[in-house]
């Protein structure tokens, strides 16, 4: 696979040197997660249009446009390419020995833990999609765990996973497991370069920093369960600090050893409590808050991690557009003719094609980066006209601003038009505030970078923090009080089961409890009060007139390092509603995101020269709380891999099959499932046990995800995630079950006819599950294809079309 990524590399190399032309490395570092998202792109738009099928020669031969464009664009720019080729080369090398050595590393990560499982992550539902992807002639891939439709979820990451396993000849379940190493490498030189390129001097060595501080380290709660084990703190400081698993008094006294570690509590180290809990009866809500090592470690390859070496592109362009040269406007009528319509039309389809991306990719950064380029936009409109009022800027933008929000979309219209969510709207955040102590233990290693990146903009913009302070105060009381309407006019929830007199969470509701929960909220707005403040400092240094910060490089960390506080805020006041009704994907997303930006942003502070004993004291302190956040990943790797062999053995151990479990575990299961992927062509659709009632993580749609052909059912409960309601699979598990049961050849028959199946599959699991009679009418009415000791499937005819 790492030669299959250069080959991206090349495709991408010629249009990242056109397009990041503003940039000290001319977007070599990131060309190579653009040429592979180009090339995705335009492969998926050629099947959408039926101009060529899901095949290698289609993907290379859009590799291959993408390149003649590239070198198209440059026609004329050969002798400036061939002089920065002289002069960075230093540069050049460390990006590919940065890149193959990530590679190597986190495939080495992986061959310690492969097992593609059914619990502890998604890994049964990615591997799925992956397989579907594969198998669809066209586009859109057809779901696997609900046959006849197509998948209602943002599938451009599997996409782009697939062209690499078909053009790398792989098995699935090795591809898996490399395509995650593949993916710590592009977001280890997009880090790398987005920094080289930040640094007003660039220094190639420095800007190593980035993707250690963005890959590597974990949060603080390594440290914490190593002081917690030893029993070096009193317990009134555990239960001050409330981390679940933490807070009660250690049973031992004694350093964990690495197979003792829970990895896994680092991705739960917020968590918050239903507004009906009591201190006698607490009752808590989970809270997702994943970082780019815990996700890695992990091994899932979920959409947020997918995006993951793509934001770091959109981050790149966004620099890009700041660094243009100022004579050439983007906004405004300052410039007519067709230089400046072409120049107006590069920027939306470059710009509007990767942050359109990102919405395909992972909708939840869609948003984010979209921001982040509008403001840089009005940061460059603010550095034009310094004297301008706000508003007036504002206005000058919203056109360019419409036409590239329009674009983002448009570009990927038949993914938009196709996709179904749990989204329910925006609801204000009415009962949980952050408690301190656990967000400062969350983003530990970045906090003090983060800091110094605040006081160097408060330095150089001259900002008075008192009024700063009491703004914030001022602008806190009026959002609480704005949410407190707000939820008394639209609701949540909770409020609506309260009005309602229904029972939450079992329990009946008294509205003194309500009340009791809503006081504590007031009374304790310190994270976002600290957060509103770091905002409130960063907007006024940038906007306000004549602002110095502009002419510095500043501005870029300082505008990172708001985005990172913008979106740690918001949960702070405000989540998307989905099926769990809670803000605990809203920090999950939010929070991954504050993540990368607050670790290039304070990757940039580390690497400045430091000016008086205060900034070398903090940088000393900064490296003892990154080194704290090392623990985590020489803690989590082997523990993560003890756990693996203790639940699975040694198969697969020290190497990449991500299936070999199921051959050890499920021999039979795993002999019928190769069958099916060496013979069976195309998508019919198979019948196999689905899971049982919303359950999910169980040994159930084994087949459809292991082949990628479409099952009648598979985790209903993620089908309702994905697609926000239950009634389809709520009448397919009753059809199930019958056809499952019945004794009646004619009903069985008019249910397979109904659902197209044209294979049943008989394993264990379905004759554990369901009665021998019951299945062995299969026996009677169709043909056996295949048959080992435990599995048996049968073909039945081709049912007559609706």
């Amino acid at each position: 696979m790492y030669l299959t990524l250069q080959l991206f590399t090349l495709a991408g190399l010629p249009l990242a040197f056109a397009w990041l032309r503003n940039l000290p490395s001319r977007g070599y570092a990131v060309a190579k997660p653009l040429g592979l998202l180009l090339s995705g792109l335009l492969f998926w738009w050629g099947n959408i249009l039926h101009l060529w099928p899901n095949r290698p020669a289609a993907i290379l031969t859009s590799a291959g446009l993408i390149f003649a464009l590239g070198i198209w664009q440059l026609r004329g720019n050969w002798p400036e390419l061939r002089a920065w080729w002289q002069t960075h080369r230093t540069f050049i090398l460390l990006t590919e020995v940065l890149f193959a050595l990530a590679y190597l590393g986190w495939t080495a990560v992986r061959a310690t833990q492969p097992q593609i499982a059914t619990a502890g992550g998604e890994k049964w539902m990615e591997i799925a999609f992956l397989n579907a992807l594969l198998r669809s002639p066209a586009m859109p891939p057809h779901d696997p765990w609900l046959s006849g439709y197509a998948i209602s979820y943002y599938y451009l990451g599997y996409l782009l996973l697939a062209m690499l396993t078909q053009l790398s000849g792989l098995p699935s379940v090795i591809a898996f497991n490399l395509g995650n190493a593949a993916w710590f490498a592009l977001a280890a030189v997009a880090a790398y370069g987005v920094l080289y390129d930040l640094r007003k001097t660039p220094r190639p060595g420095a800007a190593l920093l980035a993707p250690l501080l963005l890959l590597l380290p974990g949060n603080g709660t390594a440290l914490a369960q190593l002081l917690h084990a030893r029993g070096l703190l009193p317990a009134a400081f555990w239960r001050w600090l409330d981390i679940r698993g933490l807070a009660a008094p250690p049973t031992t006294a004694a350093w964990l050893a690495p197979t003792q570690f829970d990895w896994w509590r680092a991705s739960r180290t917020l968590h918050d409590y239903a507004p009906i809990s009591t201190a006698a009866h607490p009752l808590h809500q989970e809270v997702i808050d994943e970082f780019p090592a815990f996700s890695f470690i992990l091994g899932d390859m979920h959409p947020h991690l997918l995006a993951l070496p793509f934001v770091l592109l959109a981050i790149a362009l966004a620099l890009n557009l700041w660094r243009h040269p100022a004579t050439l406007s983007f906004w405004g009528n300052t410039e007519s003719g067709p230089r400046h319509w072409r120049a107006r039309c590069r920027f939306w389809s470059g710009y509007g094609l990767v942050i359109g991306a990102l919405g395909f990719l992972n909708t939840w950064d869609l948003p984010i980066y979209l921001g982040l380029t509008v403001a840089v936009l009005l940061l460059r409109a603010r550095r034009e006209q310094p004297t301008a009022p706000l508003l007036d800027l504002g206005w000058q933008l919203l056109p360019d601003v419409l036409i590239l929000g329009a674009y983002s979309i448009l570009l990927y219209l038949p993914f938009w038009i196709g996709l179904r969510s749990q989204a329910g709207g925006i609801l204000p955040n009415l009962f949980n505030a952050t408690h301190w102590p656990q967000f400062a233990v969350m983003f530990l290693p970045l906090l003090l970078p983060l800091l110094g990146v605040l006081h160097a903009v408060g330095r150089r913009a001259e900002l008075h923090w008192l009024p700063i302070l009491g703004q914030s105060v001022l602008l806190l009381g009026g959002i609480l009080l704005g949410s407190l309407l707000l939820g008394a006019l639209v609701g949540t929830p909770y409020l609506q089961a309260i009005l309602r007199g229904e029972p939450l969470m079992g329990q009946n509701v008294e509205l003194d409890v309500v009340i009791a929960a809503l006081t504590h909220r007031l009374l304790h707005p310190w994270t976002a009060w600290l957060l509103l403040t770091g905002v409130v400092a960063l907007l006024t240094a940038s906007l306000r007139p004549r602002t110095p910060l502009l002419e510095t490089e500043l501005v870029f960390p300082a505008l990172l390092a708001l985005l990172g506080l913008g979106l740690t805020l918001a949960p702070e006041f405000i989540f998307l509603k989905d099926i769990f009704s809670t803000r605990m994907n809203t920090i999950f997303k939010f929070y991954f995101q504050a993540w990368v930006c607050w670790s290039l942003a304070g990757a940039w502070w580390l690497t400045r020269k430091p000016t008086h004993i205060l900034h070398r004291i903090a940088l000393t302190a900064s490296t003892l709380l990154i080194m704290a956040g090392l623990l985590y990943p020489l803690y989590a790797i082997p523990a993560r891999a003890s756990q693996n062999r203790n639940f699975y053995g040694e198969a697969g151990a020290g190497t990449l099959d991500g299936a070999a479990w199921l051959a050890e575990k499920h021999p039979d299961d795993w002999a019928a499932i190769h069958w099916l992927n060496a013979h069976i062509d195309g998508r019919p659709v198979i019948l196999e046990t689905p899971g049982d009632q919303h359950k999910a993580y169980v040994y159930a749609g084994r087949v459809a995800a292991f082949t990628g052909l479409p099952a009648v059912l598979g985790w209903a409960g993620h089908e309702y995630q994905w697609r926000g309601n239950y009634d389809e699979q709520a009448r397919r598990e009753q059809d199930l079950e019958v056809l499952f049961t019945t004794l009646d050849p004619a009903l069985t028959r008019e249910l397979l006819a109904r659902y197209h199946v044209t294979y049943i599959y008989l394993g264990p699991t379905e004759r554990n599950r369901y009665p021998a009679p019951a299945l062995a009418k299969f026996a009677e009415l169709f043909p056996v294809v295949y048959q080992n000791a435990g599995v048996t499937i049968y073909q039945a005819p081709k049912w007559d079309a609706d």
